[in-house]
């Protein structure tokens, strides 16, 4: 019988702080966290599965620090005191792993790991490696892929545990095949229940984490023991009643379970979406699956449990549901945009009942407010806004794209009261609206050059005003990037503004002369277009006063003196370039 013992065998990927990769067991892991600088999988997106399953075991460790409830003092004691020692209670985690050592075993005959020993489907084999393994090529599957080749016939124990935990958190949706002891079979096929999350859970959020220095400052920065400000026993996260890791349950089922809620944290951070079981070849690797729906929770008002992701409230599914309250969603990632383009759920705080922004965030802005730091200081000056995910299409049963994108930011942008985020968040917008400028006026010139129709090739000038904008923001995502990172406390926020949009400002007047330049069109031809059901005039002169005041109106008029309005913008996306 194969064995791989995932608490002492080599199986998580890492990059140490000296740049060396490598495997690691989940004991290594605690013992040398200080010394690596992250979990690196086999692709990006298998990073946060793992990270919190680290989690999930150190809330599991600490769970039973208190006899009675704590208070969030204590609490906050309890993680001033693990931060400042620089370390994991090595002791501690030891003796509470030993404990369940069998249960962290891939193929314990009675408790394999996150999985559902002796499952089989009913009437078929195993599937193949392409159901476990995210970037194996299946043209039914698959919309993206990072191998080559047919796929594979088998890999390693400790590939196979990563994409495990991935599978988890990930999986399609779509129609599953029935497995023995599942009672919700349906013409001989499984779907998943309606109104449930019907991917793994991490599919149905927009995962968002902070990552500090190495990867014990990444863990405690995420290790958020009470949401702030809640006023029910609910707000405490660490030790909750009744709140258990899938290897501490003695329960075990083939069949799909209907839960509704998340029972804590721990079981946010490591549900079991689904039923699944490793297959292994005569060589005691892994070849083959077996995969059906498990534990199913609903898609709102789990922000109680669930702290890496911002949160909405969602009106329609208000009415669909018939509901007096609100309900709350997570809020997903757009695969098609960077991470600065859309801060404003991470950072910005509504003063409504319910803050909905994660809770990573929230603990980092409590930290700040409330624990007697040494000489008045923050844990971290700055930290790293780390965004990921996986979007899905056809009825969620594909892989469409995954998101992968980290932002550097000073840790006082966690701070509700703090008036730089508003400021950000403000130039962000003003850019939104220039880049929108910008790809009129391109639409201008094609007007102007009489080759466009606004009326009857709406496509293609769609598509065209759509590269624009691509075009434009890629061209400031380094300055934008610099410009964030370096927004600190000690900042003067109107100056920062008006330096940021002067500097965004310029690119895209730079960008219209280029644009200019290329189009070759005669100054003085005139074509009309239809605009809001008028015709008007147009050639690209008009398109210039258009464009530098749509600028001017969005931005404000440049800060600067005749000399300086001409600055080398550089390289598509180098902010050095540009200068004041």
């Amino acid at each position: 019988m194969a064995s791989f013992n995932l608490l002492n065998e080599p199986w998580i990927r890492c990059v140490y702080i000296d740049g060396e990769a490598r495997l690691v067991s989940l004991r290594q892991l605690f013992k040398d966290a200080s010394k690596i600088r992250s979990i690196a999988g086999d692709i990006p997106q298998q990073d946060m599965p793992l990270l919190r399953l680290a989690l999930a075991v150190m809330y599991c460790v600490y769970g039973d620090q208190f006899a009675d409830d704590p208070s969030e003092t204590e609490l906050r004691r309890l993680w001033l005191d693990v931060w400042t020692a620089g370390e994991f209670d090595l002791g501690m985690i030891e003796e509470y792993l030993d404990q369940y050592e069998s249960r962290f075993d891939l193929f314990d005959e009675e408790r394999p790991f996150f999985q559902t020993p002796n499952l089989e489907y009913t009437d078929k084999d195993p599937d193949s490696l392409g159901e476990l393994i995210a970037d194996v090529p299946k043209p039914d599957k698959m919309l993206f892929s990072m191998r080559t080749g047919e796929g594979v016939e088998s890999i390693s124990n400790a590939e196979a545990a990563r994409w495990l935990v991935f599978l988890q958190a990930y999986d399609t949706a779509g129609i599953k095949s029935p497995v023995v002891g599942n009672t919700h079979v349906n013409k001989n096929k499984i779907y998943a229940p309606k109104g449930m999350v019907a991917t793994g859970w991490l599919g149905n959020i927009g995962g968002t984490y902070l990552t500090g220095s190495n990867l014990f400052e990444t863990l405690m920065l995420n290790w958020v023991l009470y949401i702030p400000g809640g006023a029910d026993e609910g707000a405490i996260l660490l030790g909750r009643p009744d709140d258990f890791a899938p290897w501490e349950r003695d329960e075990q089922t083939a069949d799909l379970i209907v839960q509704r809620d998340f029972h804590g944290v721990i079981d946010a951070l490591t549900l079991q979406a689904r039923r699944t079981r490793l297959v292994c070849d005569d060589d005691s690797q892994v070849c083959g699956c077996i995969v059906c729906y498990g534990d199913c929770v609903a898609p709102y008002d789990q922000n109680k449990s669930e702290q890496m992701t911002a949160w909405r409230e969602n009106l329609k599914l208000q009415k669909d549901l018939g509901r007096g309250t609100v309900p709350i969603t997570a809020r997903r990632h757009n695969a098609n945009t960077n991470l600065w383009r859309n801060l404003a759920p991470i950072l910005s705080y509504e003063t409504t009942a319910t803050d909905l922004r994660p809770g990573v965030v929230q603990w980092m802005d409590e930290l700040q407010a409330k624990s007697e730091w040494r000489h008045n200081e923050h844990p971290l000056e700055s930290v790293t806004l780390r965004s990921q995910g996986m979007t899905y299409g056809t009825q969620s049963s594909v892989y469409e794209a995954a998101i992968d994108d980290s932002l550097t930011i000073s840790t006082m942008m966690c701070r509700h009261d703090f008036d730089g985020i508003q400021t950000l968040l403000d130039v962000v917008d003003r850019t939104a609206g220039a880049v929108n400028a910008l790809a009129d006026f391109v639409r201008n010139l094609q007007v102007s050059s009489g080759r466009q129709s606004t009326k009857n090739n709406q496509k293609p000038i769609g598509a065209m005003k759509d590269d624009v904008r691509e075009t434009a923001y890629a061209r400031m995502d380094q300055l934008f990037r610099v410009r964030i990172a370096e927004f600190t406390k000690d900042k003067d926020p109107e100056q920062y503004s008006s330096e940021w949009r002067d500097e965004v400002h310029r690119i895209l007047l730079r960008m219209g002369e280029e644009y200019l330049t290329q189009s070759s069109i005669p100054a003085f031809d005139v074509h009309e277009f239809e605009n809001n059901s008028r015709k008007e005039p147009m050639n690209t002169g008009i398109a210039q006063l258009k464009f530098r005041s749509r600028l001017n109106i969005s931005l404000g008029r440049l800060q600067t003196s005749h000399d300086e309005r001409k600055p080398n913008f550089g390289k598509e996306g180098d902010a050095n370039a540009v200068t004041n």
